[in-house]
């Protein structure tokens, strides 16, 4: 349900009836007035410590309350809304002109909404880094802190019926209260109207005064609600980033005139561990406003009843368990105050620990940063479960922190943006924070320890010293953050913490002037570890420094002048904490030896490439053309085309660092060698006059052919050498002949043949025996005179005569006065056999 009077009319295309306001960047803390209906907020402004010519105002931030549907004005105007920005172009990095403010349009392509838009409504107030930058110098000068964090909050409506003897007085009626985040104050605006304007600014419980009065102090204010007994309500989030800040807390402020109660505080030493555990209680640091003597008093059960009185205390707890042991405190007046803290018996929260990152230590915008942690905890030792070591990175900036990214693992390596995305005035730092939970003990439930590091980045401007001491910070549009310290004068400092050198190998300075920079460790009037000399010249001079003989450990680094130096920022050169080296690459390939001869292998291959990091491998690759290409090697690879292949591999960190190339040599030979054979077909006969000439044609277009060898009836033959058939008995044959390729897969090709004989095949013999001396020439007279008997029956039928010639050729083919050779005898013969037998 859209209600009456929000910004679009009901049915006007292309807009939503819902909306109430447009033109916010990023609105923190709405809070709705039920009394008048008025909507307040805080809206945070893009990071630019300074105005730029080419792109526009500083970056404001604001505060609105309105019951009026509006619009605020972002990205086209800023603050009061007469400071337009200028429609830059991203992609060619050129100014445009400067937006309408009177009618703006939004021609942007992913714009769903109007083009022409509401004329935008000027900020209730709005204000800058500095007292000057806003009509109202208040914002600024309540604290001295740098940065803006406007938080919106309540207003509050006094009721005089209300009997809660802590309600506000009637004075704040009707004022609107706001957190400064950043500058950790609390303030009241006096309006006119739920509409504004502002008529008076009040600086709500200074925190000079809360330390005065012992009272604990403003420290990140994020939330403010007036509850029904009229006391305000705050929630700091206090000191640090993404992490159970100590300092954090609920308070209840509540309107105690006269007398003041105390505030309790204390300690318990240890909190946690093993029964019996003795546990020492302190509450020194109690306070009360005026200063009366306090009473204390310990209920170390948090049973109600108090078992022991004094600043300090001690208990032993015998059984397990987690109570809330408190301390009141009691002043002259018999007002109150009360404090508690868990104590924990039976498990004892672990000690978490970061051996990297150092503290303090420096790097880049997109390096990426290994992380090591550790854990001892008394009840599950020192091994911890990794997937409960969490980690989250935080960009702090000023005294606030955006969350980047997180993740969990006992080492690795977290990756930072490669722009910090604040723009290059702004105050902006990493800041890890690791966390481990245990197992819990006993029924005790599980307890939680952290650990915490803040970096610096390289670039580190000199307006951004977390203290000073006598310089001005200017604005000059010179200076790569816009700003510069002057009036650099001897005696004056610039202070940064924390600072860890771990990695940093030099210093590049820019600064101008003529004179010396000192780099003192720890104190502003420590000795110089390393000095800067800025020489004389116009603009900026750019100095580096090597830097030997650091300091060790995280510390205060102290930049004093000798005079006569301005300075616009420091760049620390080295790795720092960041990862630059490479992954350890490995790979290997499955099946692991060639599967073939010669280092073949006869199938598929499939390599693996493994590696290990300092941080964070975040990609495994593989290429197969030289490098040209690369390929996911987290998936699984197959190489399966035939030859040589060379497979290139590598790893990639997610700190941009990639190892060297490794190089596997795969050779795969999956086809068998082809096989033709020449000099008998398939069934052929032959006479066993006749000679058999094996021709083999090999070819293995991979590999390459290793062997040939060809058999007939399993006797070793030689291809192209003519094997004479009589010596080969008469009736089927084999020919076989088996290629081998380098590779060693095989391929055999047979053809199968028979061997006969004819009277022209012993006609021949007979001829080719007598020419070797295997059969006289009378012998061979006597058989040829006989065989051609033999034939001339068998031509003419006559059955019986033709065998019987060819049994008396046996014969004489058997008598050694005509066939002195054996061999050829029992050839002759066994051919005379075998021909009668087929007549």
């Amino acid at each position: 349900m859209s209600p009456e009077g929000n910004l679009f009319t009901p049915g006007t295309p292309p807009t939503r009836p819902e909306i109430f306001v447009v033109g916010l960047r990023n609105p923190f803390r709405m809070t709705v007035d039920k009394a008048t209906g008025a909507v307040t907020w805080g809206d945070y402004g893009p990071d630019a410590g300074t105005a730029d010519p080419n792109r526009g105002p500083m970056g404001y931030v604001e505060w609105q309350t309105t019951t009026k549907a509006m619009n605020s004005g972002w990205p086209f105007c800023t603050a009061d809304n007469s400071q337009p920005y200028r429609d830059f172009d991203f992609a060619t990095l050129t100014p445009g002109p400067a937006f309408d403010c009177a009618a703006p349009v939004n021609d942007s392509r992913w714009n769903t909404g109007l083009r022409e838009l509401p004329p935008p409504t000027p900020a209730t107030l709005w204000y800058g880094d500095k007292d000057g930058d806003q009509p109202s110098p208040e914002l600024t000068a309540f604290r001295s802190s740098t940065g803006q964090a406007p938080m919106g909050g309540p207003v509050y409506h006094y009721d005089a019926n209300n009997p809660s003897p802590t309600k506000f007085p009637e004075y704040w009626d009707g004022k609107a209260f706001f957190g400064e985040f950043s500058q950790d104050y609390v303030a009241a605006f006096t309006l006119s109207g739920p509409d504004g304007p502002v008529t008076k600014l009040e600086n709500f419980l200074p925190n000079a005064e809360l330390s005065t009065l012992g009272q604990p102090i403003w420290d990140n204010p994020m939330d403010l609600e007036f509850g029904p007994d009229g006391s305000l309500y705050v929630l700091d989030y206090g000191d640090g980033f993404f992490r159970q800040n100590p300092d954090a807390g609920l308070y209840r402020i509540d309107f105690a005139p006269g007398d003041k109660a105390p505030t309790a505080r204390m300690t318990a030493t240890p909190s946690s561990g093993q029964a019996p555990l003795t546990v020492a209680f302190d509450g020194s640091a109690s306070s009360d406003p005026e200063g009366g003597a306090l009473t204390y008093e310990w209920d170390f059960d948090g049973d109600g009843t108090f078992d022991a009185t004094g600043p300090q205390a001690t208990h032993t707890y015998t059984e397990n368990g987690q109570v809330e042991a408190r301390l009141r405190v009691t002043d002259p007046a018999g007002k109150h105050g009360l404090t508690s803290e868990q104590v924990t018996t039976g498990n004892t929260a672990p000690t978490v620990g970061l051996t990297a990152p150092v503290h303090g230590g420096f790097f880049d915008w997109g390096d990426a940063i290994p992380y090591a942690v550790t854990v001892n905890d008394p009840e599950d030792g020192t091994t911890p479960v990794c997937s409960r070591v969490a980690w989250a990175l935080g960009l702090g900036h000023n005294q606030h922190g955006h969350p980047v990214n997180s993740g969990t693992g006992c080492t690795g390596a977290v990756a930072t943006p490669t722009d910090a995305g604040h723009g290059e005035t702004e105050n902006v730092f990493g800041v890890l924070n690791v966390t481990y939970t245990d197992n819990g003990a006993g029924g005790v439930p599980p307890a939680t320890g952290e650990a915490q590091a803040v970096l610096n980045p390289k670039l580190t401007q000199g307006e951004h010293a977390d203290e000073t001491s006598g310089v001005t910070i200017t604005d000059d549009a010179t200076a790569s953050g816009l700003r510069s310290v002057t009036g650099f004068d001897a005696g004056d400092w610039l202070g940064y913490a924390p600072v860890n050198f771990s990695g940093i190998t030099g210093v590049q300075t820019e600064a101008h002037g003529a004179g010396q920079l000192q780099l003192r460790w720890n104190a502003a009037d420590a000795a110089p570890f390393a000095t800067v000399d800025v020489p004389a010249g116009d603009g900026w001079q750019t100095v580096t420094t090597q830097l030997t003989g650091l300091p060790s450990g995280a510390g205060n680094l102290f930049v004093t002048s000798s005079g006569g130096v301005d300075v616009d920022a420091f760049t620390f050169q080295g790795a720092g904490v960041a990862d630059k080296t490479p992954p350890v690459v490995s790979a290997a390939l499955t099946p692991s030896a060639p599967t073939g001869a010669n280092g073949w292998y006869t199938g598929n291959v499939t390599p693996a490439v493994t590696a290990t990091d300092n941080g964070t491998v975040s990609s495994r690759q593989y290429s197969v053309d030289n490098g040209v290409t690369w390929a996911n090697a987290a998936n699984p690879v197959t190489l399966s085309a035939e030859g040589t292949t060379t497979v290139l591999y590598r790893a990639t960190d997610n700190g941009g660092n990639v190892s060297a190339p490794g190089t596997l040599t795969v050779k795969i030979d999956k086809t068998a060698p082809a096989v033709t054979v020449a000099g008998a077909t398939e069934g052929q006969a032959f006479g066993d006059s006749a000679a058999l000439i094996p021709v083999v044609t090999a070819t293995d277009a991979t590999s390459g052919v290793a062997a040939v060898q060809a058999t007939v009836d399993g006797q070793p033959v030689t291809p192209g050498k003519p094997l004479e058939l009589w010596r080969l008995p008469l009736g089927a044959h084999q020919l076989s002949v088996t290629l081998t390729d380098q590779a060693g897969l095989t391929t055999t090709k047979a053809v199968n043949l028979t061997t006969g004989t004819s009277f022209g095949d012993i006609r021949a013999l007979i001829d080719r025996f007598r020419d070797a001396g295997w059969v006289t020439k009378a012998g061979a007279m006597q058989l040829r005179g006989t065989l051609d008997l033999a034939e001339s029956h068998a031509k003419a039928g006559r059955v019986r005569p033709a065998q019987e010639a060819l049994r008396l050729f046996g014969v004489l083919a058997g008598q050694r006065w005509n066939v002195p050779d054996r061999v050829a005898s029992e050839t002759l013969r066994r051919d005379a056999t075998a021909l009668s037998g087929s007549l």
